[in-house]
């Protein structure tokens, strides 16, 4: 399930306190989100370091400093 693709049918609950309780639940679930995001960027920038280019050359194809994709290569977060 996805939290974030509800937010247009959260929108249109006319119960406060419903929609309340479902704004919580998806508050809740991005963290994890965001963990599982920033592990596939991780992912996807391991795959392009695989293929031979440079932090300098991915970071051009992302819009990215060579300095943050090594970061993200790494595992670190801001």
């Amino acid at each position: 399930e996805n939290p974030l693709a509800d937010i247009e049918e959260i929108k249109a609950v006319r119960d406060p306190a419903e929609r309340a309780v479902r704004i919580g639940q998806v508050l809740n679930a991005l963290p994890g989100i965001a963990a599982e995001l920033r592990d596939m960027r991780r992912q996807a920038v391991l795959e392009l370091r695989a293929q031979g280019l440079s932090y300098a050359e991915i970071g051009e194809r992302l819009g990215l400093h060579r300095n943050r994709v090594q970061q993200i290569a790494e595992g670190r977060t801001r």
